[in-house]
């Protein structure tokens, strides 16, 4: 099984499948399990975006010492958002709560703090765009889905607010790792610096494809099943665009014939909507083999791309229209470097991904899961979950 067919026998394989992940329905049993244990020693977390930033929190409430290493200049990670281009937060990287509001809950895993970050879903007379061998045709959106978008807030803000606080002061930012040993009694990091740094335990949330490119050496080596899911892992590449346009002259939803492949998935679609704006912004979602069409190109060659191909759809009111964009290329993001685990890997890559090792190293994050769903933030915030609990166990 993979974690398309995962969706699918879950009933969830609608139109909210493009929008970057889908909700964890099959596997969130002991998503509230209390979270305790003996353990008194020092972790180090590797990464400050949403496994890492849920792991220091947790461990915070425990009254754990931690220190979260942070490769960049601020954290978050891939919940990057801008609030610079309109006046609403634009979302550069995760978008989405792609599940039930009381997720929010979840992460914060605090009864006496209230949660006011508000979401709206989508409904079954939103308007569907369907562009395929130059015929556009609309219909209504008849399978809603789960997926649930922020209402002038981004993942980034929910975590900026609850979590970030817990843990910023915790954390060294421009910190890249070199090197883990887990060998001895202790675990030794070094960075790029030869700055050492010494922990009881470390908790690992960077990026997979961070581990493909072998920058960062293990000792002793990692397993070689864990070495293997690390190699043949597909990860797709992920780039987005915003676009204000003077009117809204575009569905909820524009889809194409390969909106969703084995490759990648592509999709427009309204980044106003349930936004308390009158501003006409259209997003653009593409990850795999479709975002390379747009990331092979740059500056007005990329804008005129991306009009053209509106354009063709929308009789030339995307350029009539058009007043500014923004991009996003995650795959050149220095410590990224792409946007996540392809939906057609194999469970297997995941969940040996997320294995433990010596009782010393640990792997949270949105690529290492313990179940057959992965890619979205709600899901990295559980394996932190699960991941701390192993580890005060």
């Amino acid at each position: 099984m993979n974690r398309k067919d995962f969706i699918k026998m879950c009933g969830l394989f609608g139109l909210s499948m493009p929008l970057q992940g889908v909700m964890n329905a099959c596997s969130s049993a002991n998503n509230n399990s209390t979270i305790s244990g003996s353990f008194s020693g020092k972790v180090i977390i590797i990464g400050a975006g949403a496994a890492g930033l849920a792991s220091g929190y947790l461990l915070s409430q425990q009254g754990i010492n931690f220190q979260v290493l942070e490769a960049s200049s601020t954290h978050g990670g891939r919940m990057k958002r801008t609030t610079s281009f309109v006046d609403f937060p634009i979302p550069l990287g995760a978008e989405w709560l792609h599940s039930s509001p009381s997720e929010f809950t979840s992460i914060v895993n605090n009864s006496n703090v209230q949660v006011t970050t508000q979401t709206v879903g989508y409904n079954n007379q939103d308007v569907v765009g369907n562009y395929n061998n130059g015929t556009y045709s609309t219909s209504a959106n008849g399978n809603p889905g789960v997926d649930r978008k922020f209402i002038n807030s981004t993942w980034f803000d929910f975590f900026d607010t609850y979590i970030a606080p817990s843990v910023l002061p915790n954390t060294k930012f421009n910190t890249v790792v070199r090197s883990i040993n887990y060998s001895g009694n202790k675990v030794t990091i070094t960075d790029t610096n030869n700055v050492v740094y010494e922990a009881d335990k470390v908790i690992f949330t960077a990026p997979l494809r961070i581990l493909q490119e072998g920058s960062i050496s293990f000792t002793p080596q990692l397993p070689s099943n864990k070495l293997n899911a690390i190699r043949t892992a597909p990860v797709w590449g992920g780039f987005k665009a915003f676009i204000e346009f003077t009117n809204k002259f575009y569905p909820t939803f524009l889809t194409f014939a390969d909106s969703q492949t084995s490759e990648g998935q592509r999709l427009y679609y309204d980044a106003s909507y349930g936004q308390n704006s009158n501003r006409h912004v259209l997003g653009l979602f593409s990850v795999g083999k479709q975002a390379e069409q747009y990331q092979n190109l740059t500056g007005n060659a990329q804008r005129d791309y991306i009009l053209n191909e509106l354009d063709q759809v929308f009789n030339g009111a995307a350029s009539t229209n058009y007043i500014k964009h923004i991009v996003q290329n995650w795959n050149e993001e220095p410590h990224i470097k792409a946007a996540y685990l392809a939906d057609n890997a194999p469970t297997s890559i995941s969940s040996t991904l997320a294995t433990a090792l010596n009782s010393k190293l640990y792997f949270a994050g949105c690529a290492y899961t313990r179940e057959d769903d992965w890619s979205s933030v709600h899901v990295a915030a559980k394996s932190a979950r699960d991941a701390v609990r192993e580890v005060l166990s």
